[in-house]
């Protein structure tokens, strides 16, 4: 809950002027061993649409590999250091699965 209100407060505040990136990676693809996710790269794919409308730049990664997602922290961590700078990461998807158990 707490971090949808900070999502909104972000979104929706107008006293933020400054230059609005986002990371959004939605992943369901995790191979046979712990299947396909219904959910993650439809809600990657809302919440870029959501956070472009409201002026974002959005980064937007889906089934991405490990290499993948490293180069588009890289890339987000760039932007982020450019002077007035916010960003966003979301991110849909198992955070662990270890022996086949999702986390």
């Amino acid at each position: 809950m707490r971090a949808l209100l900070l999502i909104l407060f972000i979104v929706l505040s107008p006293a933020i002027h400054a230059k609005r990136y986002a990371l959004v990676i939605g992943n369901s693809e995790y191979g046979v061993e712990v299947g396909r996710l219904k959910n993650p790269v439809n809600d990657a794919n809302d919440m870029a649409a959501m956070l472009k409308k409201k002026q974002f730049s959005v980064i937007k990664l889906t089934n991405a590999n490990q290499r993948q997602m490293e180069e588009g922290i890289s890339r987000f961590t760039r932007q982020l250091s450019e002077k007035d700078a916010v960003g966003l990461f979301f991110f849909a998807g198992h955070g662990v699965a270890l022996g086949g158990s999702n986390y």
